[in-house]
């Protein structure tokens, strides 16, 4: 009996026995399910979270772009846009040597948020945030660098946290000339002209019936981006002239066209650029020539980075029953009525062709000296 209760009483131990360490197995395993699963949705937040800074890094790598840097002793201007698909901040910018030593920037530590920019937005950073540099040399070549990082990586409070996710975009420049004045300061409110085309007949230089009753005009600088009114005048050898309006982009780098009644005037030409709400600095192109041979349709003037004239390109009309050879002359004036630089060359036209681009090299010249552009076309 003993001996059978006995054993009855080890197999009940047995069973509450085996019911307790059921009981702590489901606890433990519940525990550590509830431990695993914590630690499932933080490795998923930080996956995630991961991924999404891999996919702002990737949108944001190189995509910012420089559009125009003018970058004088009294003016500095850059206009950069931002071509990637999410928002960016422009958190530093830097003045930097060749050899990569720091000249000046802006923050003078650290970084700062100085514009946010929306996908495909264009932004002009001016004297306030684009440093002067005191450090610098006439004439030395520099790299004008950018910072920037996804807007959604951005620690506003704390900048120097989003370090690892900035980027940069570069470009060089020449540093202006130390001590040296401007021949020509600008005015506050300034256009720069740097292509004139009129729509002419080859043969006779001539301006056609509508529709093709146009000039064609670039603006590719301004003292700020906006819209305004621009006045064509057009005037012909005998004193006609010819008028136009239009509202441009004080900013561009297509040509705009201008249809006025100018129909039937002849070269020589003379074009002024106008406007009430800026001053042109180009504001006067003649175009010279020789009714029923050759005459000068169009006037590129090509310049740098820096904003330098080293190239004057003259697109020449040209009779094509005739042919001939004629020398081309560019002459450039200030705003003072004196001569900048007078250069030519002679061109040989066979019969046969009606048009040519002549492209005159004359020594580096501010565009923002420019203000009257004279071509001389004359048979030798």
């Amino acid at each position: 009996m003993t001996d059978g209760r006995a054993s009855r009483r080890r197999r009940g131990d047995t069973v509450i026995g085996a019911i307790l360490l059921t009981a702590l197995t489901v606890g433990v395993g519940v525990f550590i399910l509830a431990v695993a699963s914590g630690w499932l949705g933080v490795s998923l937040q930080s996956s995630t979270n991961e991924a999404n800074r891999a996919i702002l890094l990737v949108k944001t790598s190189a995509q910012l772009s420089f559009e125009r840097v003018f970058y004088t002793g009294d003016v500095r201007n850059v206009t950069v846009r931002n071509i990637a698909d999410v928002p960016v901040v422009v958190t530093r910018i830097e003045i930097v040597s060749p050899s990569g030593s720091l000249k000046a920037s802006f923050p003078s530590n650290g970084f700062t948020r100085i514009a946010e920019l929306q996908p495909q937005q264009a932004i002009e950073l001016d004297r306030s945030s684009v440093p002067a540099c005191s450090s610098c040399t006439s004439l030395e070549t520099l790299r004008l660098r950018v910072w920037y990082v996804a807007a959604g990586l951005f620690n506003e409070e704390n900048p120097i946290l989003s370090v690892d996710e900035m980027r940069y975009v570069e470009t060089v420049f020449v540093h202006p000339p130390v001590g040296a004045p401007a021949r020509c300061p600008l005015p506050s409110n300034w256009m720069m002209v740097d292509v004139v085309d009129p729509v002419t007949y080859t043969d006779s230089g001539k301006i056609p019936p509508p529709p093709n009753n146009k000039v064609y005009v670039r603006f590719p600088y301004a003292s700020a981006s906006d819209s305004t009114t621009v006045d064509l005048q057009v005037i012909d050898a005998m004193g006609e002239y010819g008028f136009a309006t239009s509202d441009v982009q004080t900013i561009s780098n297509v040509l705009q066209p201008f249809a006025g009644s100018f129909s039937g005037l002849q070269v020589p030409l003379t074009v002024r650029v106008l406007s009430a709400g800026y001053d042109v600095v180009q504001e006067e192109w003649v175009f010279g020539g020789i009714p029923g041979k050759a005459h000068a349709s169009g006037v590129t003037l090509w310049s740098d980075a820096n904003m330098n004239v080293n190239v004057v390109e003259v697109e020449l009309g040209v009779n094509d029953v005739v042919g001939g050879n004629y020398r081309v002359t560019v002459t450039l004036y200030d705003c003072n009525g004196v001569q900048l630089v007078s250069r030519s060359v002679t061109v040989r036209i066979p019969r046969g062709i009606f048009t040519d681009s002549v492209f005159i090299d004359i020594p580096s010249t501010p565009l923002t000296d420019i203000y009257r552009v004279v071509i001389g076309v004359e048979e030798v």
